[in-house]
């Protein structure tokens, strides 16, 4: 029987301690290795990024440690390194949980676009493929059926078309299946437009996109590296290609061998990834596993292998491979070098319940949150609280992680106290400007957010001046035209740009000059009109004289600081001379103005007259009347009358077509000129003459055989016409007849002989502007 007293648990407990500790001590055990932050772009300093270890901590039966390494300052990325599996982990400021994570599969995620059935309506999608999700959590959706691309604001209840949404085709406001979609940090999107074989880059606010790169094999999945380089897989071209800076011609990076399934070939590259490493992950679809190329290498490794079709990737600052497994309704998670991978979302067959997915594309935010494009269920599904083994610090405090190990063990990191980034300002001023050796200046510089121990270094013609390091700065020797500057170091740890520099002041000579310059309170104006202007003096003492002049001639009576006229003329200049009363001394006291040119309008006459557009007026057609103004302005209104009634619209230009004979015709015109001799102006007055429509309609038959009946072809209603011109044609467009008037019918002769049965066409010009045409069939 096993002794359980408390002794015997206490010595057990004593020498398990004592063995574990000689364990570590000998180098034994596994140790927790301390890795850098791989977010963390700050220069290196060499106080900062430095790290710290926590004490070991353990719970029987057995041990564990937590390290927590990274950056101090606001915007880090910490990462915890734990000595054995870790089952969860929460993320500790000042004590209070702000983020569970787990690796546990994600039962139930939450909608956060669509989801509202498949369609074309603004809070609907219809098959979104491989997304992407920017910093501050906004989703770029490619919505393939609906050949648009959707953008959902966290937290939006419905998405914004920012491209396409124009229908199927291939013009640059179009796509033809989008199928995935990526942003650089200006916020311009690239988009893998699969069936025109292009890629399209629209800028932000566009309206039709410019196209990057043509002549794709089935281009499918798209993403930039952190240099701005643009990699697209072709599906049917067994490859990936890179574009420098996204632009130019694509180089083969990876596959370009054929399709196959050695390390150096694809099978239907569709998702692809670039990691913060600058290592490419291909969804090798065809041969269901994830590639790995390093840039420049002539093969890939095979580092996930999955039973059903990857279609979308993506990998986390830990190495993590989330991959969409599209035929295993799942999403997978890879740690870096696993044989296996685990199903943390999905995973329970086809359908549209919140914990069954069909998944597409796959994206993770900063907060670790994974987005999942639900391809048949028209919808993107965020699945929280994933474990990656990293957190982004957004606030200053005390950061540590608690885990729980696969087998039970509990551990606390050790504690990183972040704190807030500082951006150091500073600013100079001076009691003057002026140098002299009898009077220098005194400097003082304000420093906001300097740090506990700034540095602080003024500098005279940005030298350095010995010695002078305090908050104010009063030199001897300086004189006119030196440049005074200060600068400061925060020393401290978190900073943004450690070193700032203040404005300059450029030192001046104590021999001030008087100045004067001359204000108009209007321009533009119409002849006769008063203008006024008003003369500032400066360094002129206290009662300056003042001579204004025009066109540079003096006016004896101007001697106040105000002048005023109403006889100018356009293009005058006017400006004023001063001098000065001050009483210390100045280069020159006198002192001369700006010159303003006057802008001075003549009155102008408007006028009207007004035209028809046809010299002839039939009977209920349409006439269109035109005003021809002059001086009537920019913006003109126009006021048409018939008969003296109101009519038509404000308009330079008049239409109708119910004008009778007599009727008179005349228009109102409202100037907008700035000066003219009247505001209306009324324009002559056309009476018109209607002439009324004589209907002709000529027979489309006659019988010219000599029995004395219809031998003729009778058109009694050209009798109205008596210039009319009559022509008659026969099928091969040889005419047969014309006459001028037709005060003799044709008797279907042509030469003198009788003209074959059959069918003529005509042509009839009543009186030069109205033509009738038709067909004519002869008989005998």
């Amino acid at each position: 029987m096993i002794n359980r007293s408390p002794l015997n648990a206490k010595l057990c407990f004593t020498v398990l301690t004592v063995l574990a500790s000689l364990y570590f001590s000998f180098g034994f055990g596994r140790q927790p290795v301390l890795k850098p932050s791989k977010t963390n772009h700050q220069p290196t300093v060499p106080k900062r990024g430095f790290t710290k270890k926590a004490s070991f901590k353990s719970t029987l039966p057995s041990f564990c440690s937590a390290v927590l390494s990274g950056n101090t300052c606001v915007g880090s990325t910490l990462t915890l390194n734990s000595s054995d599996p870790v089952a969860s982990i929460s993320w500790l400021l000042d004590g209070v949980s702000v983020l569970d994570q787990t690796i546990n599969k994600q039962n139930n995620g939450q909608v956060v676009a669509g989801g509202n059935g498949t369609g074309n309506a603004a809070n609907q999608l219809y098959n979104p493929n491989r997304l992407f999700v920017d910093q501050e959590g906004n989703m770029y959706i490619p919505d393939m059926a609906n050949n648009r691309i959707q953008k959902w604001t966290s937290g939006a209840t419905s998405g914004t078309t920012i491209a396409g949404g124009n229908g199927t085709g291939n013009a640059p406001n179009q796509f033809n299946r989008p199928t995935a979609v990526t942003a650089d940090a200006l916020g311009n999107i690239y988009v893998a437009d699969q069936n025109n074989s292009r890629i399209q880059k629209w800028s932000v606010g566009a309206t039709s996109g410019v196209t990057v790169a043509t002549s794709l094999n089935t281009p499918t999945g798209i993403c930039l590296d952190a240099a701005g380089n643009l990699y697209v897989s072709e599906q049917n071209g067994q490859c990936v290609r890179k574009y420098t800076n996204a632009t130019g011609t694509g180089v083969i990076v990876a596959g370009g061998n054929g399709y196959g399934s050695s390390s150096n070939q694809l099978a239907s590259p569709t998702g692809i990834f670039v990691d913060n490493k600058n290592n490419l992950y291909i969804c090798d679809t065809d041969n269901s596993r994830i590639q790995k190329w390093v840039i420049g290498a002539s093969s890939g490794t095979t580092v996930a292998r999955i039973s059903g079709n990857p279609l979308g990737v993506y990998v986390d600052g830990t190495d993590n491979i989330y991959i969409t497994d599209y035929t295993g309704f799942s999403v997978q998670k890879w740690p870096s070098g696993a044989s296996n991978g685990t199903i943390i979302a999905g995973g329970n067959g086809q359908g549209s319940n919140p914990n069954q997915i069909t998944p597409a594309g796959v994206w993770m935010d900063k907060y670790n949150n994974l987005y999942v494009s639900d391809f048949l269920n028209g919808r993107i599904i965020k699945f929280s609280n994933i474990y990656t083994g990293t957190y982004t610090a957004l606030k200053a405090g005390t950061y540590t992680a608690k885990i729980t190990t696969t087998s039970g063990c509990i551990a606390i990191s050790n504690a990183i106290v972040v704190q807030n980034n500082a951006t150091p300002k500073i600013t100079i001023s001076s009691n003057t400007t002026v140098a002299c050796s009898q009077f220098g200046p005194t400097f003082t510089a304000s420093i906001a957010d300097g740090g506990a121990n700034p540095t602080i270094q003024w500098k005279v013609n940005s030298v350095a001046v010995p010695n002078a390091n305090a908050t104010s700065f009063a030199a001897s020797g300086l004189k006119a035209g030196d440049l005074v500057s200060c600068e400061v170091i925060n020393n401290d740890i978190c900073v943004i740009n450690a070193l700032a520099l203040s404005n300059t002041i450029a030192l001046i000579t104590p021999i001030e000059s008087p100045t004067v310059s001359i204000d108009l309170d209007r321009n533009n104006v119409c002849q006769g009109a008063k203008l006024t202007f008003t003369a500032t003096a400066t360094n002129a003492g206290t009662s300056p004289s003042y001579h204004w002049k025009i066109n540079n001639v003096a006016l004896p009576s101007a001697t106040g600081n105000v002048f005023e006229s109403t006889d100018l003329n356009d293009n005058d200049e006017v400006s004023c001379e001063i001098n000065s009363d001050a009483q210390y001394c100045q280069a020159t006291a006198i002192a001369s103005s700006n010159i303003v040119k006057v802008k001075v309008n003549p009155i102008l006459t408007p006028s009207i007259a007004i035209v028809a557009d046809q010299t002839k007026i039939y009977e209920n057609t349409n006439v269109t009347f035109r005003a021809n103004t002059t001086n009537e302005g920019t913006s003109p209104t126009y006021q048409w009358f018939v008969n003296g009634y109101p009519t038509g619209s404000d308009n330079s230009t008049f239409t109708t077509n119910s004008l009778k004979d007599g009727d008179e015709i005349n228009c109102l015109l409202n100037v907008s000129t700035l000066c003219t001799s009247s505001n209306t102006v009324v324009s002559n007055t056309l009476i018109i003459t209607v002439i009324k429509v004589i209907k002709v309609v000529p027979s489309n038959t006659f019988t010219p055989n000599g029995d004395g009946v219809n031998d003729l072809w009778t058109i009694e209603e050209l009798k109205s016409f008596p210039k009319c011109k009559v022509q008659v044609f026969n099928r091969n467009g040889t005419e047969i007849y014309n006459s001028i008037g037709y005060a003799k019918p044709w008797d279907g002769t042509y030469k003198n002989k009788i003209c074959n049965p059959g069918v003529y066409y005509y042509v009839i010009n009543l009186d030069g502007d109205k033509i009738i045409s038709g067909s004519l069939t002869l008989l005998k």
